[in-house]
């Protein structure tokens, strides 16, 4: 199992994670980073500064999600990562 570091993030309509990148592993779907975590292949973390924070998978209204942190503006979180 590896952990693989997330550094930037795609998103749908700027609100839904659909992938995410990082120097180790380039491009994921959100679907395989899911399946990587659930079946305990591979875990992903972000660091931004000193702070750093595993990603998750949780139910969300459409089904599973993935998320790093519910801080809305936490330079950890998901949705404010660079776009890949």
């Amino acid at each position: 199992m590896a952990r693989r570091k997330v550094t930037h993030s795609q998103k749908k309509a700027g609100r839904y994670i659909t992938g995410l990148c990082g120097p180790s592993f380039g491009f994921r779907s959100t679907k395989e980073v899911i399946l990587d975590i659930k079946e305990s292949r591979h875990t992903y973390f972000v660091r931004e500064g000193p702070f750093e924070t595993e990603v998750k998978v949780v139910s969300g209204e459409g089904g599973l999600d993935l998320v790093s942190t519910r801080d809305v503006l936490s330079r950890n979180n998901l949705l404010n990562l660079p776009a890949c």
